[in-house]
């Protein structure tokens, strides 16, 4: 199995799921995939069981801002506390998109209040990114998490044009094959909606060789494609906080 944070590609690249659910729409140039991992298919699709809608489009076409707006309004509660935690290492290029979104949000003004954190990484850090953002949103008695982090994706050309949102939590670290607790419900003890665009490619699905599986590759203008999305994603998520 190749690696990928998107569920639409597990889906595709795995054959003979049986109760995956998965919708495809077009809206102009802009694609919507909206996939549904069931129980019985998570552990083949190395997915968790959820819902993940994928955006596929330009960032700077305003029906990705429209659509992504809509697809986190689906996946938020209506009112309370959130808590954005922005993943990954802002010292990275590639794995900045967490800590750049965060550092756009503001507070809200409507139903929805929002906190925001910069996680950084264990390397760093010395704490672990879930714990760290479990023992914070504890601490506030938040509704829900809200995870900003940068994914890994088979096919190359969905670097940067790609945006996924699920409500299965994620996996921080799964890039890289990091070995760290998921940063889900069921740890956190709230809701985990997470937010990933994909950085980085496995050689394998620029080459086609198998024998570059587990390398990685990433464009030469990644740290503007981590700012424009973090633009975005803010941009939506600001949104639905003042209201």
């Amino acid at each position: 199995m190749y690696r990928t944070g998107l569920a639409m590609e597990a889906a595709n690249l795995t054959e003979g799921q049986r109760s995956t659910r998965v919708i495809r729409r077009r809206f102009g140039n802009t694609h919507v995939t909206d996939v549904r991992v069931s129980r019985t298919d998570s552990r083949k699709l190395g997915k968790v069981a959820g819902r993940y809608i994928t955006i596929e489009g330009n960032p700077t076409d305003h029906a990705v801002s429209l659509l992504l707006q809509k697809a986190l309004e689906r996946l938020l509660p209506r009112d309370g506390l959130i808590l954005a935690a922005g993943l990954g290492n802002p010292d990275i290029a590639r794995d900045s998109l967490g800590s750049r979104t965060v550092r756009l949000l503001h507070g809200g003004t409507g139903k929805r209040a929002l906190a925001a954190m910069e996680t950084d990484v264990y390397s760093n850090t010395g704490i672990e990114t879930v714990r760290m953002v479990r023992g914070v949103a504890a601490e506030l008695n938040v509704r829900c998490v809200l995870a900003i982090d940068a994914l890994a994706c088979h096919d190359p050309l969905k670097i940067g044009r790609t945006v996924q949102v699920s409500d299965a939590g994620i996996q921080p670290g799964s890039g890289v094959c990091e070995n760290v607790p998921p940063l889900n419900n069921s740890f956190v003890g709230v809701p985990v909606v997470a937010v990933g665009v994909p950085m980085v490619s496995e050689l394998a699905g620029l080459t086609g060789n198998p024998m570059h599986k587990g390398y990685l590759t990433a464009p030469p203008n990644e740290a503007e494609l981590a700012q424009v999305w973090a633009e975005v994603i803010a941009g939506a998520i600001n949104a639905l906080t003042g209201i």
